[in-house]
């Protein structure tokens, strides 16, 4: 029976090629995105629920409860693990880790000695960090020796490319050229995703001999580089170590202890929660899902209004087969199993197609996550199969009980009307809902573009075109050969400005504190970032003065640059009064003279507000060297920097990178958001466009003749045209007219989370509506005139 049915099936898709790859085509591509999405979703809801006892474990992070709102970070300090370790009952494991970002390590194998720069996959840990994370050990289990100085613990991953080899244990590792780190242990690459992906762990104590002035028993040493995982035994509230945490804070921070209340932050919401550096926001799932559901329902419907428009075509072959006892069900069945071998087809193609956009996935995401295994899981075969079931029974059922259900009588006589098979308006109501879903893909894609380019064209207050960063060795800095380095680098006619910072103007970090003006008692209520640089720092980022002058280049007196954001803060008006004012940044104890105030400009991504900030000197934290450039010949100009940067560090590796890269990457989330809906914009169009090719192809074959006649009595080609387009633009301004609105309230409520938007203005959303409108001309007016056209005696002859 079912053998029977599927030669039926296959022989009746042949005698129909044009509709059969019209349907493929749909279905493919509506499940093709689909599959992307799943595989998205399922990377993103998976993140470290493979963790041990991932429903017990808490990541601790810090709100800064300022009078004027309150600050989220994920900082913490070394004596605040060993207190939750020691003094806390409740906690059953606590680990820390703090990230190192831009080291330099070097090994000496059987090939040579091998350097390179690990920008971020480089932490300080103890043991119990080890010991709360999963980890695979190649060999014992040597997350114990944590505690030893000089110890470190590698990735199989870190040992093949160092030393070529994962037998690496008691093998030495050089940090920075100055410190000999013994291997211990070799973990395997972690290939489930996690938050905490890092190849190289250093033991903890390792961290004060190498950074001596690291102050292990502060509490007050709070930074974002650091993290604090504590893991709670099965029936505790986090509620109560937090309230324990808080009792505890007089003895922690003294008398500012109000200023600080610590959370403890579920695994399991790391990843989403965007005040905590998350990496998603929930609710961008929860759209990009209802994506995947629309392009699979658009492309049902594509099945849907097909089919029940052919089914005007297959009347006597349905006539004839009841006549011949067919009974209902068994039309039913052999019109399902067509519907089930249309969706088979098109899901093989639409994994081919799910294949190939894999490495493009990868590239978007910046991860390798995404391969043909991935394809191949069972989790995703499940998936998959349960979506060609919804697709055979939303595309197939309605179809195969509607032909089924014609009168026999009826069907041999083709006196069957329209309103058997659904109707005009069951159809037209179809690709209404079509062009709605893709109209609101096409708006929000519109919105997402202008917001990402507002982003990358916004006025920053600084020049960040054409300047490099070059990561400055942190052992034994010597002053004296910065000075001669920069000498050398200034011969160079390409080669404008050099400076020496800790980060450029705009940067991801919080760095800042409290603040003291004019010797007052109190500090003041608000924070102050700050900005670490030399006299050269505001020439390199042409940052102009509204007052006073420069920093001088004297290292033995601090002076300061404000900028306007800290004179509104103290309610002062003329930029004059703040010169010549002492000022004290709590952050690192220093206090000198304001000697110049320079335009507002921002120091973080444009998603926040701008903040009060202070340019000063401070050489001990100097970690870049940032040259300003000339010239056109980008690629000679830095193999000149390179060639001088290696005769001052010959052990160093050389390493560079473009402030205006550095911005761009504030912006990745949304880049890849972007990136991701215009895709499934242009997947819906195609798929509409489809759907209404098809349809129009149609309703053209069945009004061959019409053609023919009308043209015969004198109508011209737009007659003809509009004749058979209207209704399809009549809906396409329906659609417009309720996908506006939704459009409209969802990319608003997504614009309010940034500080700095565009203006969602009419235009932007009329503009869809437009693109849309060209679209489905284009797609009618292609068929239609065709056939409008045609030779009016071969219409005639045709049907």
């Amino acid at each position: 029976m079912l053998r029977n049915d599927l030669k039926m099936a296959m022989r009746s898709l042949r005698l129909a090629p044009a509709y059969s790859l019209l349907n493929i085509a749909g279905l493919s591509l509506g499940m093709t995105g689909t599959v992307l999405i799943f595989l998205f979703l399922q990377y993103h809801l998976r993140t470290d629920r493979h963790q041990p006892y991932f429903d017990r474990t808490y990541r601790v992070v810090l709100d800064l409860l300022l009078d004027e709102g309150t600050e989220y970070g994920t900082g913490s300090s070394v004596p605040l693990a060993i207190a939750l370790a020691g003094d806390y009952a409740p906690v059953e494991k606590v680990g820390f880790i703090r990230k190192n970002p831009h080291t330099t390590l070097s090994a000496t194998a059987d090939t040579g000695v091998k350097r390179f720069i690990e920008k971020d996959n480089v932490v300080f840990a103890d043991p119990g960090f080890m010991q709360l994370f999963a980890f695979r050990w190649l060999g014992p289990d040597a997350s114990e020796r944590l505690s030893e100085p000089y110890s470190v613990v590698v990735s199989e991953k870190i040992a093949r490319k160092y030393f070529g080899t994962a037998a690496v244990i008691g093998k030495i590792l050089t940090f920075s050229n100055s410190h000999d780190l013994k291997i211990v242990g070799v973990v395997e690459d972690q290939s489930a995703p996690t938050d905490f992906n890092f190849d190289v762990y250093i033991s903890l104590p390792t961290l004060k001999k190498v950074e001596p002035g690291y102050e292990l028993d502060n509490f007050a040493w709070l930074s974002s580089r650091n993290m604090t995982f504590v893991r709670l035994p099965a029936g505790t509230s986090p509620a109560d170590i937090e309230s324990l945490i808080r009792e505890n804070g007089p003895k922690y921070y003294g008398e500012v202890s109000g200023y600080y209340r610590h959370q403890l932050q579920p695994l399991g919401e790391v990843h989403f929660d965007e005040r905590y550096d998350g990496r998603i926001r929930k609710p961008v799932l929860t759209v990009l899902a209802g994506i995947g559901i629309f392009l699979l329902l658009i492309a049902c419907i594509n099945f849907v209004n097909l089919a029940t428009a052919r089914a005007l075509k297959r009347t006597k072959e349905i006539g004839v087969r009841k006549v011949l006892g067919g009974t209902r069900r068994e039309l039913f069945r052999q019109f399902l199993t067509e519907t089930a071998l249309l969706a088979f087809i098109s899901a093989v193609f639409a994994l081919v197609l799910a294949m190939s956009f894999l490495p493009v996935l990868n590239a978007w995401m910046h991860t390798g996550a995404f391969h043909i295994a991935t394809l191949f899981q069972l989790r995703l075969a499940a998936f998959w199969s349960g979506v060609i079931v919804v697709v055979i029974l939303m595309a197939g059922f309605y179809p195969a009980v509607v032909i089924s259900g014609f009168n026999p009588v009826d069907a041999l006589k083709q006196q069957l009307r329209r309103r058997a098979t659904g109707g005009l308006s069951l159809r037209r109501s179809l690709v209404a809902v079509q062009l709605i879903i893709a109209q609101i893909l096409i708006i929000g894609t519109i919105v997402l573009v202008k917001q990402l380019h507002f982003f990358k064209t916004a006025d920053l207050g600084f020049d960040q075109s054409a300047v490099i960063t070059i990561q400055l060795p942190t052992m034994n800095p010597r002053p004296e050969l910065r000075q001669a380095l920069r000498n050398d680098l200034l011969q160079f006619p390409e080669v404008g400005r050099v400076t020496f910072q800790y980060e450029p103007p705009a940067s991801g970090k919080g760095y800042g504190g409290s603040v003291r003006y004019a010797n007052r008692i109190e500090w003041e209520k608000f924070v102050i970032r700050d900005r670490f640089g030399d006299e050269n720092y505001l020439a390199v980022y042409q940052m102009p003065l509204l007052a006073g002058r420069n920093i001088s280049g004297r290292d033995s007196v601090a002076e300061f640059v404000v900028n306007e954001e800290l004179m509104h803060k103290l309610g002062i008006r003329d930029p004059q009064e703040l010169l010549g004012q002492q000022l004290e940044d709590g952050n690192t104890s220093t206090s000198g003279e304001i000697v110049g105030v320079v335009k507002s400009f921002h120091h973080k991504s444009l998603h926040d507000a701008m903040e009060p900030c202070a340019i000063f000197a401070h050489p001990q934290l100097y970690r870049q060297l940032a040259i300003k450039l000339h010239s056109k010949e980008l690629t000679r100009s830095i193999a000149n920097i390179q060639s001088v940067w290696q005769e001052f560090y010959p052990d160093e590796v050389f390493s560079y990178q473009f402030v205006d890269e550095q911005i761009a990457l504030f912006y990745e989330k949304e880049e890849q958001l972007t990136s991701l809906t215009g895709v499934f914009a242009v997947l819906a169009i195609f798929i509409c466009c489809l759907g209404l090719y098809g349809m129009v192809s149609f309703m053209v074959s069945q009004s061959t003749r019409e053609i023919g006649i009308r043209k015969v009595l004198g109508a011209g080609v737009k007659s003809i045209v509009l004749l058979f387009g209207k209704d399809f633009l009549v809906l396409a301004a329906v659609a417009f007219l309720v996908a506006a609105p939704i459009a409209w309230y969802t990319m608003s409520g997504w614009l309010n989370d940034f500080a700095y938007r565009i203006d969602l203005q009419w235009w932007i959303v009329g503009s869809g509506g437009i693109l849309m409108l060209l679209i489905v001309l284009l797609t009618v007016g292609y068929k239609v005139i065709g056939a409008a056209r045609m030779n009016p005696v071969r219409s005639l002859k045709m049907e």
